[in-house]
């Protein structure tokens, strides 16, 4: 019998067998050569540029490979950007806990609040009630309701509420037995959760996929918001140009993702998966009666399950309302607040305090109708920190706050200007310039979330967009339609984090799913802004 693995004991048994020795030991290898292969990067002309470009290019490498722990890696930044003299260490530490972070944290506590209410179990036997088991099917419902949710509510929160009714639905599979959602491959650790089978893979990254797609399209969301402001200051572009510019790409890209994923992890062409697969749809019946079964069991909706999906729904109006780029004459409530800007961490994180402050049975009007509640004694929360904090991937959430520090110091080091400058001095044609600004920015966006990317960089592309002197846009409009082709990395966005995080999804998993959309998103936005642009974007 297997022994649980104890501190200060060998994670693997000793051998004398040479022939295994990259299977035990590559990532101990990977770790010293590594920063040997990009040495020359280090020793180029002593500049924090430079030095910043061999440190990242190091984290992201070990980052890829999975050489070291992500928890670990995600501190990397904090310990050698101030001895190598890129960045101060307040600087990194505040770029470290931006907005966006706190907007995942909120995310991710809705969804843990979903299931301990059960609200996620009763919202995915409605799922597959309505679309069966067949996993082709489930997975156009979850890339089109994600999508579209996407558009109007935050895309953060709408990917964490779809997760866990995805995990919820995969689980009555498992309970089932039409399906394997885990795989029996040794994890990197000892005794941590185990790795998604290939359909599992693919159900998530549809819904992490669809969140940035939707996102795209939508004038609510908080990168759009810079980006409108810019293309409206610096182009005579109204909002139906503006729409349309990002409404083509969202809805090829969709296509896209749909087939390559049912290439990849969904058995499109006929093997193995494709007849396990068939297998589960073929299953329909079994399944409903064992939906019906349990929904018996778990009765009536409960108080606890009705306050989660009120205060959800409550978040998306706040969300929507805070500040909608629809009309210039409506604005929304956060623009009525003066003195301070609130963006969407204020509301999610607000709704997370009231879940956690407000007990699970409620009915405290029963007291005076000279009634009992129906539990007495003291109530618990409708979600408990203890389960926040076991739950929540808090090592993918440092990943994401060492992508935001990785933008941060792109500006510092004043790498995007030698950039920039270099694009201005080639004095690219006008066509070229869509292409290179939406490959500069697809590059950007998956090293760092697109929220960081506008912040950091927006500014500085529209000032080399007039150094070019080819026509308002001609950099500009690509540049700014392609922070939204985030699918390579976990880090990428702040989707792509919780997918990777509750559904244990590796960077080489995202990169092989995300490899097709990707190159399809650079090369078809460029060509979009050039046909739909006209005259407007890019100055003919």
């Amino acid at each position: 019998m297997e022994q649980d693995y104890k501190p200060g004991t060998l994670p693997y048994p000793e051998q004398d067998d040479r022939k295994m020795f990259c299977t035990f030991h590559y990532k101990g290898v990977l770790v010293i050569l590594i920063p040997l292969i990009f040495a020359p990067i280090f020793f180029s002309p002593p500049t924090p540029a430079y030095r910043f470009i061999y440190l990242a290019m190091v984290f992201y490498s070990y980052y890829l490979f999975n050489v070291i722990p992500v928890g670990a890696l995600a501190f990397l930044f904090i310990a050698f950007m101030p001895p190598l003299g890129i960045m101060d260490s307040k600087v990194i530490s505040r770029s470290y806990y931006a907005d966006i972070i706190f907007t995942t944290y909120g995310s991710i506590f809705m969804g843990l609040m979903m299931d301990a209410s059960k609200l996620s179990d009763r919202l995915a036997m409605m799922v597959i009630s309505g679309c069966g088991t067949n996993i082709r099917m489930l997975q156009f419902c979850f890339m089109i309701m994600t999508a579209s949710s996407s558009i109007f509510f935050c895309s953060t929160f709408m990917c964490a509420f779809w997760m866990k009714i995805a995990q919820a639905m995969l689980k009555e599979f498992a309970d089932a037995g039409i399906l394997k959602i885990v795989t029996d491959e040794e994890p990197y650790e000892r005794q941590s959760p185990p790795y998604p089978t290939k359909p599992v893979i693919g159900i998530y990254l549809t819904i992490a996929y669809s969140a940035t797609l939707g996102a795209m399209a939508s004038p609510f969301q908080d990168p759009n918001s810079s980006i409108v402001y810019s293309l409206r200051s610096t182009m005579a572009v109204k909002n139906a140009g503006i729409l349309a510019l990002f409404l083509a790409p969202m809805i090829g890209g969709l296509i896209v993702t749909a087939i390559w994923i049912n290439i990849i992890f969904l058995g499109l062409f006929p093997g193995t998966l494709r007849d396990e697969l068939g297998e589960t749809a073929a299953a329909k019946n079994t399944m409903i009666e064992a939906i019906t079964d349990k929904r018996k069991q778990m009765g009536k909706w409960p108080i606890h399950c009705i306050l989660a999906l009120f205060f959800i729904l409550l978040t998306m109006v706040l969300l929507v309302l805070r500040d909608p780029q629809i009309w210039d004459s409506w604005h929304g409530w956060n623009s009525n607040i003066h003195g301070a800007e609130n963006y969407s961490s204020v509301p999610i994180i607000l709704m997370c305090i009231l879940y956690i402050a407000i007990p699970a049975n409620y009915i405290f009007c029963r007291y005076y109708c000279c009634q009992r509640p129906e539990k007495e004694g003291i109530a618990p929360s409708m979600v408990g920190w203890k389960l926040l904090n076991h739950s929540t991937p808090w090592a993918q959430m440092l990943m994401l706050a060492a992508g935001n520090c990785a933008m941060a110091a792109y500006e510092d080091t004043k790498l995007i200007n030698v950039i920039n400058n270099a694009i201005v001095r080639k004095g690219y044609s006008k066509t070229s310039c869509l292409y290179i600004g939406s490959m500069i920015a697809t590059y950007l966006t998956n090293l760092s979330p697109a929220t960081s990317v506008i912040r950091h960089t927006l500014e500085s592309v529209s000032n080399a967009d007039e150094l070019m002197k080819i026509g308002k846009g001609g950099l500009l409009v690509p540049y700014a339609t392609a922070i939204h082709n985030q699918f390579l990395l976990p880090v990428s966005t702040s989707s792509n984090t919780i997918i990777s995080g509750w559904g244990n999804i590796r960077p080489f998993e995202f990169m092989l799913g995300g490899v097709v959309p990707t190159v399809f998103m650079t090369i078809f936005i460029a060509a979009s802004t050039h046909l739909i642009g006209g005259t407007a974007f890019i100055g003919y």
